[in-house]
């Protein structure tokens, strides 16, 4: 019998949480003044690691060391709402609220950042900590310093929802 070779293609879908637009998750994210970074969140973690991996997605996302930042879920009577820890839920759909409110804060941290290096923050992007210009890498600003002006020059503390 002759060896015949070719190639094959498989798909999956795999449902996670409810489905069905019934299944929201909430995320809260706070710039302290000195950069660290708090992250609210309603998901417990029962043994799965979604502490760890949104935090992970948080430092990704904002582009800090995962070390300033902090999870919090321990009242989940007052953290933001989410539906629970089920069914892969935790990484997929709660993974994305607190990305897109790490992206809101990233955003924030680039416009404070732009006024001060009077750069637009389009120029700008944030590296280990640090908010650099594109292109000219010795125009730089940490995320602390950033943090700092957020709060104590323009009278705002740097959140994301």
């Amino acid at each position: 019998m002759a060896v015949k070779q070719g190639r094959g293609i498989a798909a999956i879908e795999y449902p996670t949480g409810m489905n069905q637009n019934g299944d929201p998750s909430q995320a809260w994210i706070k710039v302290k003044p000195d950069g660290r970074v708090d992250v609210f969140a309603g998901t417990s973690d029962i043994g799965n690691g979604s502490k760890t991996i949104q935090s992970q997605i948080v430092a990704e996302t904002i582009g800090v060391p995962y070390e300033w930042v902090t999870y919090d879920n321990s009242n989940t009577d007052s953290s933001p709402v989410c539906t629970g820890t089920f069914a892969s839920r935790a990484t997929f759909v709660a993974g994305k609220a607190v990305e897109k409110a790490a992206e809101r804060v990233r955003e924030r941290i680039l416009d404070i950042a732009g006024k001060e290096l009077e750069i637009d923050p389009s120029d700008l992007e944030v590296i280990d900590g640090e908010v650099v210009a594109k292109g000219a890498p010795q125009k730089k600003l940490s995320v602390p310093d950033v943090a700092a002006a957020a709060t104590w020059t323009y009278g705002e503390l740097i959140t994301g929802t």
